[in-house]
């Protein structure tokens, strides 16, 4: 077929194309029986029920009915996937897919799910929340990925595609109004250059609301934290991102054509307001409070830690004490992309993506929840500090086609990647605190710095082959090579405390604590930082190190389908089972070995997933059901954990349960039970165990020898061993991020009128025991485990002539709270930051399409 024959086609299947079990049909039509669902998981265009994938589909005129409006949207309504804006404080991206994912977003580590834009692998958690506009189509992918596309993943993809230029002129603006001063705005434009030969289209966004949560100034204020550590009255959580999209598409011939893409995007918005749980009658937690409440924290404010904690949390979900100022997430994001698809002739096509993407992010953020400067955070592009700034680069080369009389096909690549951090910087400063018995009043600070230079490169090649017996039978294997190289440099560097000390006051140590009486300038994280010296005076080796890692896998892939025609009330089915092998590269992580001061390693994690699934559409495609029967089996898998430094610094790590198994049950279904009537049910069971945790745990020590098998540090600088850490068992735990159970139902109805169509929608989510505990004492605390529910409503009115919507919709409709990540620190102070979900909101949408 020609090029712009082909073009024509697929714009005319894209109106029809992708809707899924998971979603609900266009509403301009009455619904007789369900449509076609077009999908290109495969790289190539098939319908849904004929691919042999976990696969749920949505077009963005499905979006647009769900009230899904970003990327973590999806939580509601695909099965298995979790996305909650990041899992700490700050508003960077964090998905999972069956309780695969990211559990730490630095530099140095790469997420379990891949997610792409137009083809583009977005390989940083910041800037991910991904806003919906202008898309063409959404699908979500579950289980491994990499014989086909991209990055190799070990939990699934999401893949988004926007609406390309075409040869008309048109438009589409839309507002959304709502509390907490709502108001989202996004415009696209669709303008022909040259008739169907050359054509451009621009968009514009904008996503903004008050934040939620609102830090307050207590009453009662011990007297000798007033005046020295302000507390600030603000809002937090609040959501503020804006950016636009241009494109240009050049047909070149009826064979060839080339997509141009240039993408931007910026959040400036707080972080997350964290209120605090205190964790009692968990063994051996809280020592570094214990250490610092009589030292420090008592002496300078009168009260304990715990009575800190508490104050915070008998504020409320809502209301929190803060005392860090700029507190704030940033991310700057550009994307250049360049897309080529030539058919070479009718059974064989080529395509390259080649693009370069721009990830800044920063923050400063407060980490412990207590409205005491005991533990934060300043990782900030802006006043001097260098934010993390990261330079990605692909290309992928795609050759795909048909032979024998279409009875096999298949897809080969290439793909490259390479990624530059030039500068992760995070301070973590704890104080002032004031200390009334000394004299002068000292000020105690607890503060270093941790330069990060990352470089990641990756280079594979894939193929996947479907080989058609007759018209029932198909045999698919692929296979990938992956060559992955990680190198990482790590700066660590403490306080240069000639720079602190302007005032010509002597600088003194507490331990790991810095102390110069309170008339000295106030601290600041962007002063001047040194290597750590030697006792003879010489800079400390192990401060500045840098180590490489590379590893070689091959990840085969393998499926037996078989479809059949109608029978008895089934239209049409098909049965497949699949066995495909993950890879997820290990690396280096920049928390250092307690004994030895040098950066860890981890190790790969593998997955092997054996996934029996059946589809079906019935009576007369007024049903369809999607069926999905999973076991993958984990080897190494990815968790993480504290550790503490030789300096008695606390950092996240990530190491290896060596084995773990994760098993579920996926049901999709949606009926048509009578005309304009569509009701939509998923249900799935899932099952998780770790055969095989070891890890260790740091508690605090009585005053004594340290214990066999167990490794000692002397936290205070009093010459003894204060904190031990010892190995445990972490075998009994569940797997974080991945619910016991999930369920989803919607009823939509749709009244024809000679004044336009009313649909009302309602949905209702609900997710049992997600957990997303960090350690091991976070884990056992249970805080973090909770379950999840949304009741949503919507009501739309369409003009006849389908210009015109405008939508009423409210959200947590119940107004459950529950919490939906946070900073754990029960090891460390026996306490556990916690953030929650949005409270109820509701607002009005006006849309217009020309």
């Amino acid at each position: 077929m020609p090029r712009k024959q082909r073009i024509i086609a697929s714009k005319l299947s894209a109106l029809i194309a992708v809707t899924s079990v998971s979603s609900i049909p266009s509403v301009a039509l009455a619904q007789a029986m369900l449509e076609e669902v077009v999908v290109t998981a495969r790289k190539r265009m098939e319908t849904m029920q004929e691919t042999p994938v976990a696969v749920s589909a949505f077009s963005g005129e499905n979006l647009q009915e769900l009230g899904i409006n970003d990327i973590a949207d999806l939580t509601r309504v695909v099965p298995n996937v979790d996305m909650y804006s990041g899992n700490g404080t700050t508003g960077a991206g964090n998905i999972f897919i069956r309780g695969v994912g990211a559990r730490n977003t630095g530099v140095n580590f790469d997420s379990g799910v891949g997610v792409y834009v137009d083809g583009v692998y977005v390989s940083r958690a910041d800037g991910a929340v991904l806003d919906n506009v202008d898309v063409q189509s959404v699908q979500v992918l579950r289980g491994p990925q990499g014989t086909l596309f991209g990055k190799n993943t070990t939990g699934g993809a999401i893949l988004y595609s926007t609406n390309k230029p075409n040869e008309e002129y048109g438009g589409h603006a839309e507002v959304r109004v709502g509390n907490y001063n709502k108001i989202d705005s996004k415009v696209t434009v669709n303008v022909p250059l040259m008739g169907d030969t050359l054509m451009s289209r621009f968009s514009l966004y904008q996503t903004k609301n008050d934040g939620y949560v609102q830090s307050v100034i207590p009453d009662n204020l011990p007297a000798q934290a007033e005046g020295n550590t302000p507390f600030l009255e603000d809002e937090y959580s609040d959501t503020n991102r804006w950016g636009g999209q241009a494109q240009l598409r050049w047909v070149a011939s009826d064979d060839l054509l080339f997509d141009l893409n240039y993408n931007y995007g910026k959040t400036d918005q707080k972080s997350r307001g964290q209120n605090c749980e205190l964790v009692t009658g968990i063994d051996g937690t809280g020592w570094q409070a214990n250490l610092q409440n009589g030292a420090i924290i008592v002496p300078s404010t009168g009260q304990t830690i715990a009575d800190w904690c508490q104050a915070n949390e008998d504020l409320g979900k809502d209301k929190i004490m803060a005392n860090v100022a700029p507190n704030k997430y940033q991310a700057e994001v550009n994307t250049l992309s360049l897309t080529a698809d030539w058919e070479i002739n009718d059974v064989l096509n080529f395509k390259s993506i080649s693009a370069w993407r721009n990830t800044e992010g920063g923050e400063v953020n407060e980490l412990d929840a207590m409205g005491i400067s005991l533990l934060g955070r300043t990782n900030y592009q802006g006043d001097g500090a260098d934010p993390r700034n990261t330079d990605a680069y692909s290309q992928e080369f795609q050759l795909s086609g048909s032979a024998f009389d279409e009875k096999l096909d298949y897809v080969v690549g290439v793909y490259g990647f390479h990624e530059k951090t030039d500068k992760g910087a995070a301070a973590s400063p704890g104080g002032p605190f004031f200390n009334a018995l000394f004299t002068p009043t000292t000020a105690f600070y607890q503060t270093n710095l941790t330069e990060l230079l990352a470089k990641n490169s990756s280079v594979s090649t894939f193929g996947q082959a479907d080989w058609h017996f007759d018209d029932y039978w198909t045999l698919t294997l692929g296979a990938r090579y992956t060559w992955e190289e990680r190198k990482l440099t790590r700066n660590y560097k403490l306080p240069d405390t000639a720079t602190l000390a302007t005032t010509g006051d002597a600088i003194n140590t507490f331990g790991t604590f810095y102390s110069f009486p309170s008339g000295a300038d106030t601290f600041n994280p962007n002063h001047a930082f040194v290597t750590p010296l030697l006792p003879d005076g010489s800079p400390d080796p192990l401060a500045n190190q840098t180590q490489n890692y590379d590893k070689t896998k091959v990840t085969p892939m393998a499926s037996i389908q078989r479809t059949f025609d109608s029978i008895g009330f089934m239209d049409f089915g098909n049965a497949y089972f699949t066995v495909a092998n993950g890879f997820l590269s290990g690396g280096l992580t920049d928390t250092v070995d307690t004994v030895t001061g040098l950066m860890g390693e981890y190790k790969p994690e593998e997955v092997w997933n054996y996934e029996i699934g059946f589809k079906m559409d019935a009576w007369n495609r007024k049903l369809r059901l999607n069926t999905a029967i999973f076991y993958t089996d984990y080897k190494d898998r990815q968790l993480t954990t504290v550790r503490i430094s030789p300096e008695g610094r606390i950092a996240g790590a990530l190491i290896n349960a060596e084995s773990s198994y994760i098993s579920g049950i996926e049901f999709e279904a949606v009926v048509i039970p009578i005309e304009n009537l569509q009701l939509t049910a998923n249900v799935t069971f899932n099952e998780s165990d770790i055969k095989t945790y070891d890890d260790e745990r740091i508690t605090a020590i009585e005053p004594g020898p340290v214990p066999p098998g167990c490794i000692g540090v002397d936290i205070s600088g009093n010459g003894n061993d204060d904190v031990v850490s010892c190995e445990i068992d972490r075998s009994d735990e569940g797997l974080p991020r991945l619910p016991d159970s999930v369920f989803y139902l919607a009823a939509q109805y749709t009244f024809e009128t000679e004044y336009g169509t009313v649909v009302p929608l309602v949905s209702w989510s609900y997710r049992t025991n997600l957990d997303n505990c960090f350690d091991a004492s976070s884990c056992i605390s249970g805080i973090y485990k909770v379950d999840q529910e949304d009741l949503t409503a919507r009501l739309t009115w369409n003009s006849p002539d389908m210009a015109w919507r405008v939508t009423a919709y409210g959200n947590n409709l119940t107004d459950d709270r529950y919490v939906i990540g946070g900073t754990p620190l029960v090891d460390v102070t026996s306490t556990a930051g916690t953030t929650y979900n949005l409270p109820r909101t509701y607002g009005v949408e006006l849309a217009y399409t020309w």
